[in-house]
């Protein structure tokens, strides 16, 4: 029912005259909104329920000033119309809920308001993720477990009535959580850290301007230690608050929440009574303090606790006494004395503390060992009779009473060797941690966290308490000509086994040496045990180390077994190699020319030892100095950089950024030589400011540096900052409200090796049809990270790069120099972890273009009057500026087109004029012949004229040739009387030319 109805109702009811007989009781207050401009404001009494108050009334309302509200530890009074001390056994927030938490309880009938849920950072971990990582409830606590690729979320739905706030008590021993406070109308909030100096609140500029969404940011707390995150909120109404665990590439320590406070969510608010396993022995209480120890509770609203039986014994805040268990063998340890002092170690058993366990029980009987010998690179000294590090340049494998000289210092192997443990060796440390601040430690005695063995160091669970062996790297590591080819200053090896009932964890943690904040942390490795393991399955790990810098090691092994003593770790060996501090356990052969010297050769940057007159040469250009194996001391070989790459000093490779890419058209790179880009926001959806960020040398020599956010300006914590010095490498950050950077959480290693560069077009990012066809230039990078955090034995990256002039058009509005790709499947740019792929679409990857058809796209007018223009326009992807070119040429009228058809016209034609001239030829010779015939034919003669036919068939037979002879005058006149005869058969005159014609017949035929 809202109040301005509960006004109506109650209205009505008194003018009405509609009464009960008794008043109604059970009831709770509620406040209106203020009238006559935050003048006043009504207390109106409802019902607890719809069916509390049946046939019963209630009390009228009451006008009080708009301010009213009591404050904590107390309640309205409704007698008297003002507050009063709640009572003992009781506790009032002023108007607001506290949410706690019990492992008895279901939570989702508890809190139906409170939403956890388990994600992944990548959709095929999701299954993976929900087995792996979980929220539960461990005691009073809710614990967050989150994995690799992993995210936990909590959502807790919350309604302020005025301005009010969130508080959050939270341990965060290492990483970050990012949080969120949305709601559907603007507000402003205020972030305090209650537990902090007023100097380290991390009040953003943003806070106190209004939005609908907030971030907030829970910075890690170190182990053990417990601060309160509280968040002002200036405005009423409904809001979400959400937080984000998530494993990125590294391991990470639980997140605890002890309470979740809101304040503001009411006016008036009547006492609570205390939840089990609390107390409020006072009034007023504006909160219950826990039970201590040996005590307990097991109902609510109680004043004080009750004390355990004498066979019983408690935690902190219990609920319930819990029987003490009969002592056996495994509530004890053996403890080794003696070998400090002598060569025979005593062993005895004592309890594990806190004693905890009842009752008489047999152990085994003192006994005596022999001791073991010293360490490697120590020897037993005669005079102090304690074993102590070689002096340098000489070395022991722990058997002799003095070292023994090497040949020369460089082939020492100095370092901690510890794989004897007689008594505790020098720069180890032992103590315990507690998971909880309310859980003091100060009972436990130190010196049995890890009692060593002479065959191993080992430690025994205590159930929420952390057994921590400590190793302090003194003086850091040495900085050789190897290490800084390698970027390995040393390497952490060591042996060791686990005995595991149920579950067990064992951390292996670095931090800096000067460094108290444990905020600074850094997890190397989690050993999450979750079966019957025994110490016959040994297990080894390697860890190498990066960074020169001093630093400690922290072993730390804790059990979720309640059984004290039933889980176990031991520790056989511990190597640390190239420290300052320490001792040779042996001296080695480098590589050498000659196989009778002992010394090393060492030669300059980008130079190899040749192994035919053991000198150092330079390396050629474009090849590097390399080692045959990663482990040799010095460089034999010069490698090949690859295609596209060039080195001038032996070192390293680069990219050129002017050259043609084994292509044809050229580009200059420098605009781009080394760029940071982002990759894809994490948790948008949520409101999460988280994601990547992407330090790239594309070409020339210089290399880029990602580095860690500093928590202060405190000197001892820039000694702790981490820096990668690389051709690529990724930096984890915090963003404020505008999406800029504000802090670094983590930095890792992507580019330690130039794979290939080269013009290729990969399968994630199909070409646009603005492209233009031209090939990206692809950039791979690969960094080995087989001894980080990462469980890729290397990450390869692929950046290409895609010239893009359409983005140069909007560069001059937006000021961007590049768009971001990455593939539809995989936004954050990988879908394993393993292997990245991200295109940079960006005008300043534009090829040059020069003045020659390359740059050109040639366009050709139409032909008039016998000119033709043709125009020249420069491609929109060019680099560098070019200007249109117009050229105006002799065309011809006629088309190509037509010209061809012509000149087939033309062949054509003379072809057949040459068949005529041919045939008219053969005409001509056939009408000769012809003529030839019938000028030696007589017309009155029947006789056959054979030799003529003769003839012309002699004549055919002579290849056609025809030989015209010049006929003489009398043989002209001949012809034409006879012509004329012919054409005047009957003339008189033909007689005498008969007779002349018979003559010359007969004549002819006498001849014959």
């Amino acid at each position: 029912m809202s109040i301005s109805s509960a006004i109506l109702l109650i209205s009505f009811l008194a003018l009405h005259g509609v009464s009960g007989e008794t008043e109604c009781v059970n009831t709770r207050t509620i406040v209106s909104k203020c009238y006559n401009h935050g003048d006043y404001q009504w207390l109106i009494e409802v019902p607890q329920s719809k069916d509390s108050c049946k046939d019963q009334t209630t009390a009228q309302p009451i006008r009080v000033r708009c301010d009213f509200a009591c404050p904590k530890g107390q309640t309205f009074n409704k007698a008297n119309l003002d507050c009063k001390s709640c009572s003992e056994g009781t506790f009032s927030l002023g108007g607001g809920d506290q949410y706690t938490f019990n492992e008895l309880d279901d939570l989702k009938v508890i809190m139906p308001e409170l939403r956890l849920k388990t994600t992944s950072l990548v959709e095929s971990y999701d299954g993976e993720c929900k087995k792996k990582s979980n929220w539960r409830v461990k005691g009073n606590l809710l614990q967050g477990e989150v994995q690799h690729n992993c995210v936990l979320t909590l959502s807790l739905q919350f309604k302020l009535q005025r301005s009010g706030s969130i508080s959050v008590t939270y341990n965060l021993p290492t990483s970050f959580v990012f949080g969120t406070i949305s709601s559907r109308c603007d507000f402003s909030i205020d972030e305090k850290d209650k537990t902090d100096d007023a100097d380290n609140n991390d009040d953003g500029d943003d806070n106190g301007n209004p939005k609908k969404k907030a971030e907030v940011t829970f910075y890690p707390t170190g182990y053990g230690i417990w601060k309160e995150k509280q968040i002002v909120i200036n405005e009423p109404g409904e809001y979400v608050l959400t937080l984000l665990s998530f494993g990125v590439n590294a391991f990470h320590f639980p997140f605890y929440i002890r309470s979740i406070v809101v304040e503001g969510n009411a006016f008036l608010q009547d006492c609570i009574e205390c939840p089990p396993g609390t107390y409020a022995a006072k009034k007023g209480a504006s909160n219950c303090a826990p039970c201590p120890k040996n005590t307990y509770t097991a109902k609510s609203g109680s004043t004080e606790c009750i004390p355990c039986g004498a066979a019983q014994y408690s935690d902190e805040g219990s609920l319930k006494c819990t029987e003490r268990p009969k002592c056996e063998e495994k509530h004890y340890q053996k403890v080794f004395t003696g070998c400090g002092t002598s060569n025979m170690a005593t062993i005895t058993y004592r309890p594990i503390e806190p004693k905890i366990c009842i009752g008489d029980v047999t152990l085994p009987a003192d006994k005596q060992l022999p001791c073991g010998t010293c360490n490697p690179g120590m020897f037993k000294s005669t005079t102090s009779g304690k074993c102590e590090f070689c002096p340098p340049k000489t070395y022991s494998n722990g058997t002799l009473s003095a070292c023994l000289p090497c040949v020369n210092d460089l082939s020492l192997v100095p370092g901690l060797y510890y794989k004897i443990w007689n008594d505790l060796p020098d720069y180890l440390n032992r103590s315990y941690l507690s998971f909880d601040d309310m859980n003091s430690v100060s009972e436990l005695r130190a010196n049995q966290s890890w009692i060593p063995s002479i065959e191993y160091i080992s430690s025994q669970s205590i159930p929420d308490t952390l057994s921590v062996l400590t190793l302090s790297i003194i003086k850091g590591f040495r900085v050789t000509d190897i290490a800084r080819a390698t970027k390995e200053y040393g390497t952490l090896f060591f042996k060791f086994s686990t005995q595991c009932q149920s579950s067990c964890m064992l951390f292996l943690v670095a931090e800096d040496m000067y460094d108290d904040d444990d905020s600074n942390w850094q997890v190397i490795h989690k050993w999450h045990i979750i079966k019957n393991q025994k110490h016959e399955d040994t297990q080894n790990f390697s860890y190498t180390i990066l960074n020169p810098n001093e630093v400690v090691f922290n072993w730390m092994f804790t059990s979720d077994s309640e059984d004290q003593g039933g889980d176990e770790v031991r520790i056989y060996e511990i190597h640390v190699t190239n420290t300052e501090l320490g001792g040779s356990d042996r001296c080695v052969s480098c590589l050498t020319t000659n196989d009778k010297e002992t010394e090393c050769k060492q030669c300059a940057p980008g130079h190899i030892l040749t192994n035919n007159n053991n000198t150092c040469t330079a390396c050629p250009n474009s090849m590097i100095a390399s080692r045959i194996r990663s482990r040799d001391p010095v460089p034999t070989i010069c490698k090949p950089c690859p295609n596209n790459t060039i080195s001038d000093d032996g070192i390293s490779c680069n990219v050129p950024c002017k050259q043609m890419f084994s292509g044809d058209i050229p580009y200059d790179l420098n605009a781009i030589s080394t760029i940071q880009f982002h990759g894809s926001k994490l948790f948008t959806h949520k409101g999460s400011g988280y994601f990547h960020v992407f330090n790239a040398s594309i070409c020339g020599k210089a290399s880029v540096t990602c580095l860690t956010s500093l928590a202060s300006a405190d000197t001892k914590n820039r000694n702790s900052q981490k820096i990668i010095d690389s051709k690529l490498c990724r930096l984890g950050s915090v963003p404020d409200q505008n999406d800029n950077i504000t802090s670094v959480a983590y930095i890792d290693e992507f580019g330690e090796e130039l794979v290939s560069v080269s013009l290729s077009v990969s399968k994630y990012f199909p070409p646009l049809r603005s492209d233009y066809n031209l090939t990206d230039i692809t950039l791979v990078y690969q960094a080995n990270t087989s001894s980080a955090e990462s469980t890729c034995l290397q990450r390869t990256t692929f950046l290409s790069l895609r010239c893009d002039h359409i983005l140069n058009d909007e560069q001059q509005k937006s000021n961007a120099t590049y768009q971001l790709q990455t593939p539809s499947n995989c936004a954050p740019g990988t879908c394993d972890g393993c292997t990245f792929h991200f295109l940079l679409r960006t005008p300043l990857a534009c090829p040059i273009c020069d003045g020659n058809s390359s740059g050109y796209r040639t366009f050709v007018g139409p032909c008039r009057f016998g000119r033709q223009e043709v125009r020249k326009v420069p491609y929109p992807y060019c680099a560098n500026s070019l200007a249109e070119k117009v050229d105006i040429r002799r065309c011809s009228v006629l088309s190509t087109e037509v010209q061809i058809v012509f000149a087939v016209f033309l062949l054509v034609a003379t072809i057949l004029i040459l068949v005529l001239i041919k045939f008219w030829r053969k005409n001509r010779k056939l009408e000769y012949r012809y003529m030839q015939l019938v000028e030696n034919t007589n017309p009155d003669d029947d006789t056959p004229v054979d030799n003529v036919c003769a003839q012309i068939s002699d004549e055919e037979d002579s290849g056609d040739e025809v030989h015209f002879k010049k006929p003489s005058k009398a043989k002209k006149l001949m012809n034409v009387v006879r012509n004329a005869i012919r054409k005047n058969p009957n003339d008189n005159q033909s007689d005498f030319f008969n007779g002349d014609s018979f003559l010359l017949t007969s004549q002819t035929k006498d001849d014959a």
